[in-house]
């Protein structure tokens, strides 16, 4: 486990290439004031959606409404996409909503059950997860205006609550998934709203096709919008954790035109759950071109459990000519998980031949809870 998650749009993302957990703890959750089914509406999803934009124009003018669909993507069984909240099951679920539900299924407390679930999870700890076929529901909501303004765009498995803030719901039933990115490159293309653009983004991220999902994504990050929409892309495409991703990420994160894009594609590649990945990092932290791209790649090595990190950050941070590096080098051997780092910390410690970073990897001993690192700060005390 990373040490370090990553608050993310509307969650904490804890990925992989087929799944993903992300859920934002939210107050209220106020059902749609209506929901009008246009799911058996002709024509492909883009048009449904024109069909929704313009019945909430005659309807409901003057008020913001959603318009949402599903897809199908392949998930962690135990992963969900959307926000949850506390305190049991006291509220509906998006798929209880549509079904037209005024409360939510009661649910008896069963011990035995969740103790079994508790069991298999720590059984399974570290195994990858089994990953299973769940409806994901995209909702876009527009604001007044003719056929409305773009303004958010979210994402909920169904079988999670959803607050749709009493504003109506046009619900477009399930898309296929080409249809549904189609809709989201046409919206970004047509939309100028940052925040409008940065949920596409996330959107189309959400998606479980690379060979889909990768061409959209790579033209946001080479593009010319804004730095955190592009930085958003290269976030997703990490999350694709495809062969093809980490490569559109190096190149990223050795030549964008941005500081922020360039630190944006190293996490991405951190994020990445391949071999490949860890040496993609470790060649970043050597010998790219640019000091920020190193330190950044340093920096995420010390987050990631694999045997390649400790040797080489030791290396980086015993003879790299960037004083800099090197001392981003002892801190991320002293954030290896499992200690990892420690006899490289009580090494450099003791033998660095520069004063400062003996001082630095004296200071992360001092942090550490391990007793070794103590032993180690008292032998140093004493000259040994």
């Amino acid at each position: 486990m990373r040490k370090l998650g990553l608050a993310l749009i509307l969650a904490a993302v804890a990925a992989g290439s087929a799944g993903m957990t992300f859920a934002a703890a939210r107050n209220d959750v106020r059902p749609p004031s209506q929901v009008i089914n246009g799911a058996g509406e002709p024509g492909a999803l883009s048009a449904k959606v024109d069909w929704a934009r313009a019945q909430a124009d005659k309807a409901s003018p003057g008020r913001s409404f959603w318009v949402g669909y599903s897809i199908e993507r392949l998930q962690g069984e135990h992963s969900t996409i959307g926000s949850y909240w506390g305190g049991g099951r006291a509220r509906l679920t998006v798929a209880e909503v549509l079904a037209g539900k005024s409360k939510p299924e009661p649910t008896a407390p069963d011990v035995r059950k969740d103790a079994a679930a508790a069991l298999d999870r720590i059984e399974k700890k570290g195994q990858p997860e089994k990953k299973v076929l769940k409806e994901l529901g995209i909702f876009l909501k527009y604001e007044p205006g003719r056929q409305g303004t773009l303004s958010q765009v979210e994402m909920s498995n169904l079988d999670l609550s959803f607050d749709f803030e009493a504003l109506p719901l046009y619900w477009l039933g399930r898309a296929p998934e080409n249809q549904s990115l189609a809709l989201v490159r046409d919206l970004y293309g047509r939309e100028s709203g940052e925040e409008a653009r940065k949920g596409l983004v996330a959107a189309a991220g959400c998606h479980g096709t690379p060979k889909l999902v990768l061409p959209f994504l790579e033209s946001v990050l080479s593009g010319p919008g804004p730095d955190e929409i592009r930085k958003e892309a290269a976030f997703w495409i990490g999350q694709q954790g495809d062969p093809e991703s980490l490569g559109i990420l190096v190149k990223a994160a050795r030549s964008d035109r941005s500081e922020e894009v360039r630190e944006g594609a190293v996490f991405a590649i951190s994020e990445i759950d391949l071999p490949a990945a860890v040496d993609e990092l470790i060649a970043l932290a050597r010998g790219a071109d640019r000091h920020d791209v190193r330190k950044q790649a340093v920096f995420w090595l010390g987050q990631m459990a694999t045997k390649k990190s400790g040797p080489v950050l030791e290396g980086i941070a015993k003879d790299d000519p960037d004083l800099e590096i090197q001392e981003q080098a002892v801190f991320a051997l002293s954030e290896l998980p499992g200690d990892e780092g420690l006899e490289a910390l009580i090494s450099l410690a003791k033998t660095h031949k520069d004063t400062r970073i003996r001082k630095k990897a004296v200071f992360w001993l001092g942090e550490s809870e391990n007793p070794k690192a103590l032993e180690a700060i008292i032998a140093i005390i004493k000259g040994k």
